[in-house]
C-alpha cells in the first residue's frame, strides 16, 4: 500500500480526536498479543509511529502500563520484551466479544417494574428509564418484579432510549460508520498493505470501535437511539479486520 494512501487512510481513521496513548496501546495488546505473546519494542515503536504516535509518548504509555499492572517487560539482548500480565490479559479477554462480535450483544430486552421496598440486584448493563423501571436484558426471577418484553417491531419511546446511551456516543457511532465506510472503498482502491501497516490500521479499526461499544450497555439495538450506528460499525469493523488478517508476531518483527 503506498505511503499516500496509507497516511490518508490512517489520519481518517484517527478521526479528530486523538487516542490516549495508553489505551491505544491497550489495543494494540489486545488485538495482536491477547494470548499473552511478547512484542518487542522494535515492533511497538514500528506500529505506533504509524499512526503518529511518537517515541516518547509511548515510553510514558508504556510506564503508565506497567505501574498500574496491566503489562510486563523483561529486557532481551540490547531490546524490550512486553506482554499482558495475568490481570491485564483477564481484562481483555472479558471485553473481547463485545468487541470483535458480529452479532448485537442481546437479542430480546425487557422493561422490568420493580417494588422500591424489595430491592433486587442489578448491573451496569441494566438501564433505569425510571425511579422504579429499568430495561434489562435478563428479567430477574421471582414475584418482586413485572417483566414485560419490549417488542422489537413497536419502537420504545424516544426518551426511554435515550436513557440507555448519551448523546456523545451515539454521535461517535455514526462518525465511526461514515469513517469505516470510506476506509473500505479506500482499501478497495489501494495495494495491499505490508505487515505493519496492516498491523497499524487493525489497531486504529478496533480501537476505535472498542472505545464507543465498551461504554454501551449489552442490550438489542432496536432499544437504543434511532440515530445509534453500532449496527453499521459492528459489520463494517468485522468487514474490515477480515480483510486485514492479523499478521503473525514474526512476519512483525522481521519487517520492524
Amino acid at each position: 500500500m503506498d505511503s499516500t494512501a496509507f497516511e490518508a487512510a490512517v489520519s481518517d481513521l484517527r478521526g479528530e480526536i486523538p487516542p490516549r496513548v495508553w489505551s491505544l496501546l491497550v489495543t494494540v495488546f489486545g488485538d495482536l498479543a491477547q494470548d499473552g505473546s511478547a512484542l518487542p519494542g522494535t515492533v511497538l515503536g514500528e506500529i505506533m509511529s504509524r499512526v503518529g504516535i511518537k517515541p516518547e509518548a509511548m515510553r510514558v504509555a508504556l510506564h503508565r502500563l506497567r505501574k498500574d499492572g496491566w503489562i510486563a517487560s523483561e529486557r532481551a539482548g540490547r531490546s524490550s520484551l512486553y506482554r499482558l500480565t495475568p490481570e491485564g490479559r483477564a481484562q481483555t479477554v472479558a471485553a473481547s466479544p463485545r468487541i470483535y462480535a458480529t452479532d448485537p450483544p442481546a437479542e430480546a430486552a425487557f422493561l422490568v417494574l420493580t417494588d422500591p421496598a424489595s430491592p433486587l440486584e442489578w448491573t451496569r448493563n441494566d438501564v433505569w428509564v425510571t425511579p422504579h423501571a429499568v430495561l434489562t436484558a435478563h428479567p430477574p426471577a421471582g414475584a418482586e418484579a413485572f417483566a414485560t418484553p419490549v417488542d422489537p417491531d413497536r419502537s420504545l419511546p424516544r426518551w426511554m432510549r435515550d436513557k440507555t446511551c448519551d448523546a456523545m456516543t451515539v454521535a461517535l457511532s455514526a462518525d465511526l460508520a461514515a469513517r469505516l465506510t470510506r476506509t473500505e472503498a479506500a482499501l478497495a482502491t489501494a495495494g495491499a498493505p505490508d505487515p505493519l501497516q496492516t498491523a497499524a490500521l487493525r489497531v486504529l479499526i478496533v480501537h476505535s470501535w472498542r472505545r464507543i461499544v465498551l461504554k454501551v450497555p449489552e442490550l438489542p439495538d432496536f432499544v437504543l437511539p434511532a440515530a445509534w450506528a453500532g449496527p453499521a460499525c459492528r459489520a463494517g469493523t468485522a468487514r474490515l479486520l477480515q480483510r486485514l488478517p492479523a499478521p503473525g508476531l514474526d512476519r512483525l518483527s522481521a519487517a520492524a
